[in-house]
């Protein structure tokens, strides 16, 4: 996030809530991972800086890797890096040939169909860079979408779907080395390349970045089956926003820009949430449309609904508060499926994935904000909570007909607080 919160904003009671909360959910978790001490097998590609790469002796380097190595010594696990090649990412892991995927890999509604994200740690956003010498000929990221222009990018990653969707006149040409593609610009090989904010700070020479022109979140993936890995990383990485560790390895690694509060984290972390439940909305109009279903499921709502209020009440949190958040929820997803349905007749969907299958990601996301909405409680009926969230929901959802519901959401969540058991928020 681009904003950041004033000193006095968050010095409030709910504040040290919060990081006690965080923190005692982080060492429950822990302690039911560490029991068994299997080594904690991290999918890397060691190919990607500053989140995955090897130093000059060849060692896995970079912030993923030391979030890695800090996670696994707090599970009391050993650490296991397992290379991957970005094409391969998702075989890879739904076949468990690891148990998470630290690489600087971004959230997307498709792979969250068959994966499961953990909260974000960071956004980046595409960037396209050029030679400086080539500064009068490539003003505008729009310059690079013509004909004769060469685009290098990394292959079977996030960033070759970008330049494909962005620059279709062009040619888009796919590198399997992604730590080859400067040399592509310097060689004279390739006219552009698109990299992320990150990763193109980390090049060396005369070049010229262009963008940002995507706001893409980073998280870390696991098989779908892997609930309770994906909740301990999350309380995890929760706890290490709240005291600091984090945000250390973001300066060292990423810069000072990368920074976030506690809040900041939890705030990107709800939005996250939302977002990624309603880009999976389009794809459920897609199967819904093949089978030939009705956008409206009053069945299925009522469903979803108990099943929040069974969850919030099991996070002790009020749960008419949360049903009612979740009961705008279904309003607004509503509205995107029948928005793709109008634009565009619902997206194409081969013989996969099933009803399903698209449900139960959805479920998956809807647990995942459930276990945020519980771990920011105390603090969301704060007076610039409310306003913030109203900002970083406009900034941070992707579906247009998402927006017009944006501060009603915002109070939503704004309304969201424990139970009467577990004491007042203030």
């Amino acid at each position: 996030m681009t904003a950041r919160w004033r000193r006095g904003d968050w010095a409030t009671w709910g504040g040290m809530v919060l990081a006690l909360l965080v923190c005692a959910c982080a060492s429950r978790h822990v302690a039911a991972e560490s029991s068994g001490g299997a080594a904690l097998r991290v999918g890397t590609s060691g190919d990607y800086a500053p989140f995955s790469t090897r130093d000059a002796d060849g060692r896995p380097s970079g912030f993923d890797v030391a979030v890695a190595e800090r996670l696994a010594r707090d599970l009391g696990r050993p650490l296991s890096i397992v290379s991957f090649q970005w094409p391969e990412l998702v075989a890879q892991l739904r076949a468990a040939a690891f148990d998470v995927a630290m690489s600087g890999v971004t959230v997307r509604a498709d792979r969250a169909v068959v994966l499961r994200f953990t909260r974000p740690y960071a956004v980046a956003g595409a960037v396209v860079v050029v030679r400086a010498a080539d500064a009068t000929r490539f003003r505008r990221v729009a310059d690079m979408n013509q004909p004769g222009v060469r685009v290098a990018v990394n292959a079977g990653g996030h960033l070759e779907r970008v330049a494909r969707q962005h620059f279709p006149r062009a040619t888009v040409r796919p590198q399997r080395d992604n730590l080859a593609l400067p040399t592509a610009l310097t060689d004279g090989t390739a006219d552009a390349v698109v990299s992320d904010v990150f990763e193109a700070r980390t090049w060396a020479g005369e070049l010229l970045i262009l963008g940002p022109f995507t706001r893409d979140r980073k998280a870390y993936a696991v098989g779908p089956d892997a609930v309770e890995l994906r909740r301990t990383i999350d309380a995890w990485l929760a706890a290490r926003e709240a005291d600091g560790w984090l945000n250390e390895q973001r300066r060292r690694w990423l810069g000072a820009g990368a920074v976030w509060t506690p809040q900041d984290a939890a705030i990107e972390a709800l939005v996250a949430a939302i977002d990624l439940r309603l880009q999976l909305m389009p794809l459920v109009a897609a199967v819904k449309r093949r089978a030939g279903l009705p956008v409206e499921d009053p069945a299925q709502e009522a469903r979803v609904l108990e099943r929040t209020r069974t969850a919030a009440s099991t996070l002790g949190m009020d749960a008419d508060g949360v049903v009612a958040f979740f009961g705008l929820q279904i309003e607004v997803a509503k509205a995107v499926e029948h928005a793709t349905e109008a634009a565009s007749g619902a997206a194409t969907v081969g013989d996969e994935p099933s009803l399903e299958t698209v449900r139960a990601a959805v479920a998956a996301v809807s647990d995942q904000l459930i276990d945020e909405l519980a771990r920011s409680a105390a603090w969301l009926g704060e007076p610039a909570a409310r306003r913030r969230l109203e900002q970083a929901l406009q900034t941070g959802l992707q579906a247009p007909a998402a927006l017009p519901f944006v501060g009603r959401m915002a109070e939503a969540i704004h309304r969201v607080k424990p139970s009467a058991e577990q004491g007042p928020v203030r």
